[in-house]
């Protein structure tokens, strides 16, 4: 992974880094690694960075000073580095066209991006319903994918008519029916495991598993 040096007075721009090597990287053009890499700096040295932050308006810094907002809520290169994680993770995503259509009309499994299959009973009630967000997300697109498969009649019959499409599938329908039967317990263990999945991204600039 790339060292950089950030000088403290870095924090009010949000245009480029440098490495140790002296090399000048363009925060834009920066990989994920670099990018974890500036934000495990910031969160390390935190109080420099929040000591050089210069803004124009004095209210705002007035505001940091007492406590009421966060630096990194207000900083330019705090700003601009979580737009640009925040991107890579879009853009990293997974792509319904990728999807084998077969993995909507069943309700035992969800098969990852990278390959890695996973009963939908042991998925966290966090990924579940993150897993049902892409799934309405991309409802047209899957629709359209199993339209073009090469299935027969009994297992398109499988997907009920429903707006918007795929609520009718039944993996949607089992995903659903999971978290309907979740325990306050099992929620509770899973905010807690989201509490300090944050904590480590503060600390690291990357997220764990879940």
């Amino acid at each position: 992974m790339a060292r950089i040096t950030l000088d403290p007075d870095d924090v009010n721009q949000d245009r480029e880094v440098t490495l140790t090597d002296g090399r000048v990287v363009e925060l834009s053009a920066a990989d994920g690694g670099t990018l974890r890499a500036i934000a495990r700096q910031l969160y390390t040295h935190r109080s420099s960075y929040e000591a050089a932050f210069a803004p124009d308006d004095e209210e705002v810094l007035a505001r940091l000073r007492a406590g009421e907002i966060a630096l990194d809520d207000v900083a330019p290169l705090h700003l601009r580095l979580r737009d640009l994680m925040r991107t890579r993770r879009s853009s990293g995503g997974r792509s319904p066209t990728t999807l084998e259509p077969t993995l909507l009309l069943q309700r035992r499994i969800w098969t990852s991006a990278s390959g890695v299959s996973r009963p939908l009973e042991e998925l966290t009630p966090t990924h579940r319903r993150n897993l049902l967000g892409w799934l309405e997300r991309h409802s047209d697109e899957l629709a359209e994918r199993f339209a073009e498969a090469d299935l027969p009649p009994a297992q398109r019959a499988a997907v009920e008519p429903r707006i918007p499409w795929v609520l009718g599938t039944p993996l949607y329908q089992r995903i659903e029916e999971l978290i309907h039967a979740e325990t306050t317990t099992e929620q509770a263990r899973d905010e807690a495991r989201q509490v300090m999945r944050q904590v480590r991204f503060s600390r690291e600039g990357e997220w764990p598993d879940r």
